[in-house]
């Protein structure tokens, strides 16, 4: 699929996804910025060798990205970046971190694996995940079994963690074990 916007066709990638780092010097840096037009001011930088770096969405012209950086978010120029792998679908290869607040909450899982589940107070339990089971006609959502009778649906989808200015493109509901229900958002990028 392809979107003309401007004159310009771009092809339309699933987000998230990771990126890599390319055609800056090894002695300058790639800078983040407030906004995504080059005189914003800078809010951060990822070094000319970065690699697994999360974009979760592009500006209405395609050429600036944002970005997670500790708790704020930014923009990077995409003419910078080069995909590293595919983006998120319903089939995505890769481990997903999730968090929650109210309470706090997070969930490392690699479907068809193994997940770890943490409350915020407590030690972390390991449990086992099911392999993804994608929407029927969907590719923006999956499910996967968590431990013995937990679930968690993944679906693509604006979200925020309430607590920051990070973005995210991903959404989870989470249904545990003993019945609690709980909702936030993931990332791809490795922790």
């Amino acid at each position: 699929m392809t979107l003309l916007m401007t004159g310009q066709v771009i092809a339309a990638d699933p987000w998230p996804r990771l990126y890599a780092v390319t055609g800056v010097a090894a002695d300058d840096v790639l800078n983040i910025r407030s906004d995504p037009r080059a005189g914003a001011d800078k809010i951060g930088a990822l070094a000319p060798d970065a690699r697994e770096v999360e974009i979760v969405r592009r500006d209405s012209s395609g050429s600036w990205g944002r970005v997670n950086v500790m708790e704020h978010g930014g923009w990077v120029s995409m003419r910078y970046l080069a995909p590293q792998g595919p983006g998120f679908d319903a089939d995505y290869p890769g481990p997903l971190h999730c968090y929650g607040t109210e309470p706090f909450w997070s969930l490392s899982a690699d479907p068809g694996s193994t997940a770890e589940f943490r409350f915020f107070d407590a030690e972390p339990a390991a449990l086992s995940a099911g392999a993804r089971q994608p929407a029927m006609g969907y590719s923006d959502r999956l499910r996967f079994a968590l431990g013995d009778s937990g679930q968690a649906i993944i679906r693509r989808a604006e979200c925020s963690d309430g607590m920051s200015d990070n973005a995210f493109a991903l959404e989870i509901d989470l249904i545990l074990d003993d019945d609690r229900f709980l909702t936030g958002c993931c990332s791809i990028a490795p922790r």
